[in-house]
């Protein structure tokens, strides 16, 4: 007897056949029918392979998939409708039954598309965002692009896995330890330790090896210590020695969070009974190499085995992206980052998945490959839990220290009993950023530490070590300024060994900016020959890799940097070194582009043109000659004195009215009064013109930025040719009160310091602006706030036209408002009685007013010789407190501008100081 079966059901049938096959293809398990009909047709669970090159293994995920199959020989050869521009098929019902039951499971859902003619199967994830009303019923759209094949498959697991969730609420308090598989705790405990260590409150009767790791990571040593006693865990003195692997590894994670010593490490590996572990051995070892910039060894310790599990897999191969893209390998860093990602489909469930996938995806994004051009995808993949909680461990490090700044400065009693330190709790949080292989936040966090070291009370080591993490993290701006402040104040003995190691230490692209800027502020302590080394060096790294650095999708002007770090090297550096400097620019600066033009110029200026033959000053002018811009005036100025022909292009450029040559013809030698007054001249019309626009038309002023100071430029031609036109230039600028202050006080503090030397009219006119004397201020104008009082006080003290006793009273108020601008106010009052200000002065806490009063001691002495042994005792005194060169730079300018064989021990000194820069003021005296 025959039952006869409806096309329908036949269609049916061989749809779900052809779905259980295409999704067996895809590497999944095979797909299931249920066995009771519920409005679902089948069911499977999603599988990867962990890597690209992996053929042999598949990976289960653990997560089931539900689908419902809808079949038809005709319906879906081509598609029929189009949404957001996609092609494809709108699935529609006249109600919400099957949606509603669908989405019911809380599950990963598919609908799936069958085109039994020619064995195609096309999907659609079923979910609230993608069910459409169409007034009485619902539809969904499945685009024609996704089929169920090999092409697909990374984004079905990712919706296999997508309605995963992770409640984090109390997971502090309770852990995750227990819902961990065993060989998942240790990797967990080392990158998210919050989650695995138990809370400090939580009453536990037995720790965990995990869990101490956990511990120790977060700086909890003497709270674990607390609990070994208790019975809790084993003793602290058996950790290193202990049968168990586990306690061993904590022994060694202790000896490395606080000595920096991985010795234990390498026999962890070797006894280690599980891949898991030898793997977190790797990652530990890999670290602590990168970290003592030893990154090649590294990245070759990053090598997962066949029976590395997925999870552990990925682990490495992140971390190993992240120093192959350092060693600026970006085509490997790529690969190596793409196999990481795959290999993380494995961890979903596991928090520490998103911490790993986060450092490949950035890995990607940095160098532009794959996806590194979705900036949405980078951002998103760094907001994890590993990076929430560990900038919350930093801010609560930083704000236990500001407390403990604070009631220092409040001069509080409180009493606190210190475990640890901030920067401890820093260097914990340290270690857990490199574990996890977030370079960049470790870097941050490295920084973050070296600032605070830096902005403490610490040893010259200290400052050594702390320059030297600013240096390898890459911290260009950081490294300059803190550089400068060593050098100013100290400990300057820092430096030596920091410039030393530049010579021979590997520069990464990375850190190569930061070293640059380094030896920009540091570069005259090294010796002739080491200085000559890493001239060459430089030299060799512009030729080879050229003047721009690319480090993945970032760029830096190399140029610009090497020359900033060339220029101050030159202080250090022999005659060679110098010719070689000048015919790299004689070679190239003809042919230069305005972005590297002032580099070439920096160049020039410090270059000693003294010791250098005739034939390369003739080349280095043929070179400038060789310009039509205006680039080509610095170096014909710095040539004059040297070149006939450099000042006779100068003085062709001036008399066609070039204001910038002017100016170069006076500072390249000229005297005669004539060039003076054609400076002046010029430098009127300008001052004229700022006048004019402090004024203002209509009620609008305006302010224009000057490359040199117009003000100050008429001041000094006045003062070199007594022209009573430019004179009274300048009494009418002053006496309008509308130029801004800062572009004041450069030329007021040039006029009481040449007071005596002033026509007596223009001496009776500024007696008479003195007392009122002001202008326009602008709140973004640089320099020192008070700079303009201060310049103004020094006019009127000059002029005499305050008594001594209302001099000292300004003068405390300037030393307490701005020691600066105080000190150089200072030098204008011709009294004997200005010695003990000077003398408090040459101690203060800011380098630079050490400086200046070092300076103005001597010439103090210079003017009242009965003052000379207390000079001297003052200035002895000052040099024992003193660990940087500012004070030593001040000395020996003085020294060089009031010589005389009072101060012969005291120029003794100096002339072996390791500064090249400050030894340079009595060799010029020379």
């Amino acid at each position: 007897m025959s039952t006869p079966v409806h096309h329908t059901k036949m269609t049916g049938s061989r749809g779900e056949s052809q779905a259980q096959v295409l999704f067996t293809n895809i590497g999944w398990a095979p797909p299931v029918k249920l066995s009771e009909d519920i409005g679902t047709d089948l069911v499977t669970f999603a599988r990867t392979r962990s890597a690209p090159d992996d053929t042999e293994y598949a990976w289960d995920l653990g997560a089931p998939v539900f689908m419902q199959v809808k079949a038809s020989p005709t319906e879906y050869l081509t598609p029929t409708s189009t949404n957001d521009g996609q092609h494809g098929w709108w699935f529609a019902e006249s109600d919400t039954y099957h949606f509603d039951h669908w989405l019911s499971f809380g599950l990963p859902y598919l609908l799936v598309l069958v085109d039994v003619q020619n064995q195609i199967a096309y999907w659609a994830e079923v979910n609230g965002d993608a069910i459409v009303a169409t007034g009485k019923g619902r539809k969904i759209f499945v685009p024609f692009t996704q089929t169920v094949d090999e092409r697909n498959v990374e984004a079905l697991n990712r919706v296999a896995t997508s309605k995963r969730q992770y409640n984090l609420q109390g997971e502090v308090w309770s852990g995750i330890l227990n819902a961990l598989a065993p060989a998942d705790r240790l990797r967990n405990a080392m990158i998210i330790p919050r989650m695995i260590a138990p809370h400090p409150n939580r009453v536990a009767k037995e720790i965990c090896f995990e869990e101490a790791v956990a511990m120790i990571l977060r700086n909890r040593y003497y709270e674990l210590v607390h609990r070994a006693r208790k019975g809790h865990c084993p003793r602290v003195e058996d950790w290193n020695s202990h049968k168990e692997w586990g306690w061993r590894f904590v022994g060694a994670v202790h000896t490395l969070v606080t000595t920096g010593s991985n010795d234990h490490f390498d026999q962890l590996n070797k006894g280690a009974r599980h891949r898991f572990e030898r793997d977190a051995c790797l990652v530990v070892q890999a670290c602590v190499a990168y970290q003592n910039e030893q990154i090649e060894e590294a990245a070759k310790a990053l090598e997962p085995s066949r029976a590395s599990r997925p999870a552990d897999r990925s682990w490495l191969l992140a971390h190993k992206s992240a120093f192959l893209f350092e060693m600026d390998k970006p085509e490997k860093a790529v690969t190596t980052a793409q196999k990481a990602l795959i290999a993380t489909n494995s961890l979903d469930g596991d928090l520490s998945a998103s911490a790993i996938r986060s450092v490949a995806v950035s890995v990607l994004y940095a160098v532009g490959g794959a996806t590194g051009d979705d900036l949405e995808a980078a951002v998103t993949a760094q907001d994890h839990v590993a990076n929430w909680w560990r900038d919350q461990e930093v801010k609560r490090a930083l704000e236990r220290d500001l407390k403990l700044r604070f009631e220092n400065w409040t001069g509080a009693n409180t009493v606190h009993f210190v475990a640890s330190t901030p920067q401890d709790d820093l260097a914990n949080i340290e270690w857990t950023a490199a574990f996890s292989g977030a370079w960049n936040s470790w870097r941050q966090i490295k920084a973050t530490t070296a600032k605070l070291t830096l902005t403490s009370p610490h040893s010259s080591k200290d400052s050594e070590t702390a320059l030297r993490s600013l240096i390898f993290v890459g911290d260009i701006k950081s490294t300059k300024y803190a550089t400068r402040k060593i050098w100013l104040d100290g400990p300057s003995s820092a430096l030596s060994s920091l410039a030393t190691d530049s010579v021979t230490r590997i520069w990464t692209k990375r850190d190569e900016g930061a070293t640059l800027a380094f030896l920009a502020q540091a570069g005259d302590f090294l010796s002739e020959d080491t200085a000559d080394d890493v001239v060459q060096r430089i030299l060799h790294l512009l030729k080879r890799d050229g003047h721009v650095r690319t480090h993945g999708k970032a760029w830096s002007h190399r140029f610009d940097e090497a020359a900033k770090a060339l220029t101050r090297l030159l202080k250090s550096a022999s005659t060679s070194s110098h010719n070689s400097i000048a015919d790299l620019i004689a070679e190239d600066f003809a042919t230069s582009d305005d972005s590297d033009s002032p580099s070439y110029i920096r160049l020039a200026r410090a270059l000693a043109f003294t010791d250098m033959d005739d034939s390369r000053i003739n080349s280095l002018c043929i070179a400038a000659c060789s310009r039509t811009d205006h680039h080509r005036i610095p170096i014909l100025e710095f040539l004059g004195p040297f070149s006939s022909r450099a000042i006779h292009e100068l003085q062709q450029e001036a008399n066609a009215g070039n204001l910038s040559a002017i100016r170069s013809v006076l500072v390249a030698g000229a005297t005669d009064p004539n060039s003076y007054l054609t400076f002046g001249k010029n430098a009127a019309h300008l001052v004229q013109s700022m006048v004019d626009d402090a004024r203002g038309a209509n009620g609008t002023s305006s302010f224009k930025n000057y490359e040199n100071d117009p003000l100050d430029d008429l001041v000094l031609a006045a003062l070199n040719t007594n022209s009573s036109e430019l004179w009274h230039s300048i009494i009418n600028a002053l006496e309008e009160c509308v130029i801004a202050e800062s572009q004041q006080q450069r030329s007021i503090r040039r006029l009481a310091t040449h007071f005596q030397n002033i026509p007596p009219f223009v001496r009776a006119k500024l007696k008479d602006i003195a007392p009122s004397l002001h202008g326009t201020h602008l709140p973004f104008a640089t320099g020192s706030a008070h700079e303009f009082s201060g310049a103004v006080d020094q006019l009127r003290i000059a002029a005499g036209i305050i008594s001594d006793l209302d001099i000292e009273t300004r003068l405390f108020n300037k030393q307490r408002e701005d020691p600066l601008s105080f000190v150089q106010t200072l030098a204008a009052w011709k009294s004997k009685r200005r010695f003990p200000f000077l003398a408090t002065s040459v101690i203060d806490e800011n380098p630079n007013v050490r400086a200046h009063a070092a300076y103005n001691l001597i010439q103090h002495a210079h003017q009242y010789p009965d003052d000379l042994e207390r000079t001297k005792a003052v200035i002895e005194t000052a040099m024992l407190r003193n660990n940087g060169c500012a004070l030593s730079n001040g000395i020996a300018q003085g020294l060089a501008e009031y010589p005389g064989s009072e101060f012969s021990e005291l120029e003794e000194s100096i002339r072996s100081h390791p500064s090249a820069v400050v030894r340079a003021h009595l060799l010029a005296k020379d």
